[in-house]
């Protein structure tokens, strides 16, 4: 490296990306970093969606929000100003080392123009004629250590196997008033079922969670819905399939609030996208159905937890174009009834 930890003053970490899942990946190896560089001015970019998520590990004077709202909205002078005050803002850190952990377009703009003698990325950058220092990142394995050998690089010692993250307590608060409106009791066990994800190659079957779902309310468990407002409509359809109580929270919990939920729950069912990467950093028990994606890439992180899918993925995967995603849509109710008596059960015992 070309620069020694002494002759450090102000560290500027980059994880600007747009995907929550990316970001908890990430999560421990700037866990890692916070405490490395612990008595140095430092700073951390992220997307002003996710301010909830990392409030518990980083002050908010030490986050730099990117704006990815304003600069996809208004006038191509109005987007133009405000990236060149983010920009300007950046500059103004003064930033001695600039650590990239996306390395993509957006951060390695960010990180040419921070003005950092010492800028850092993994080898698998977009721009690799930003950086001065770029760290051959393994691959195969699950995209976390991508993270974690950057950060080492410049010294952090990090061990994602001890890292958890933990909700703020005003998020639990808030939580707490929008549960008992709802009607739930907190004595009584929950589990947290997302049914979006995105991509129709990543949805397992409305009629497999309606199935499920009676089948655990049936068991005497709350069954809580949580997702964004785009997945309201995917959300009702299945309710309107169930034939017992269910509790929906689908566009009303923010992050803060949903990750204090996590805590709370017996286990997360959904499938493979940032909630249930959120669900395993919290510790949370997880049932995850896959689609086309590589568990062994994207899995979710925690002691326990089940990767299910319905079966391979097609050798000729066609992602994006496949109208027919067998990979997931031939995994059966009952496999993710066995799935999850086993998680609950180790559960129960520990």
């Amino acid at each position: 490296m070309p620069i020694t930890i002494d002759s450090v003053n102000t560290v500027l970490t980059l994880m600007p990306d747009k995907h929550i899942g990316n970001l908890v990946v990430s999560l421990p190896a700037i866990d890692g970093l916070i405490k490395h560089f612990q008595g140095k001015k430092f700073y951390l970019i992220i997307d002003t969606a996710y301010r909830e998520i990392v409030e518990s590990i980083i002050s908010e004077g030490q986050i730099e929000f990117y704006p990815r709202k304003f600069l996809n909205t208004g006038s191509y002078l109005r987007r133009a100003l405000s990236y060149f005050e983010f920009v300007y803002s950046i500059r103004k850190m003064q930033p001695d080392i600039a650590i990239d952990l996306q390395g993509g377009h957006t951060s390695s703009l960010i990180t040419l123009f921070s003005g950092a003698a010492s800028r850092v990325a993994g080898s698998f950058t977009s721009r690799p004629y930003a950086y001065n220092a770029k760290v051959n990142v393994s691959e195969g394995k699950h995209k976390i250590y991508s993270y974690l050998e950057i950060a080492a690089s410049v010294g952090a010692p990090v061990n994602e196997k001890e890292y958890r993250l933990q909700s703020a307590d005003a998020r639990r608060v808030s939580l707490a008033h929008k549960l008992r409106k709802m009607g739930l009791v907190t004595e009584k066990r929950i589990i947290t079922v997302h049914p979006g994800g995105g991509r129709l190659q990543k949805l397992w079957s409305v009629s497999g969670f309606a199935t499920i779902a009676d089948w655990l309310t049936n068991r005497e468990y709350q069954v809580v819905f949580v997702g964004g407002s785009a997945e309201v409509d995917r959300t009702s359809e299945i309710i309107s399939l169930l034939s017992h109580q269910t509790y929906n929270l689908v566009g009303i919990l923010s992050l803060g609030e949903l990750m204090a939920l996590f805590e709370m729950s017996s286990l997360f069912l959904g499938n493979d996208n940032g909630p249930m990467h959120l669900a395993a950093a919290m510790g949370t028990p997880v049932v995850a159905m896959f689609g086309y994606a590589d568990e062994t890439r994207w899995g979710p992180r925690c002691e326990k937890s089940i990767v299910l899918r319905g079966r391979e993925r097609c050798r000729d995967c066609s992602k994006k174009e496949c109208q027919d995603p067998r990979c997931i849509n031939t995994l059966s109710p009952d496999a993710v009834k066995s799935a999850i008596e086993t998680l609950l059960q180790q559960e129960h015992s520990s």
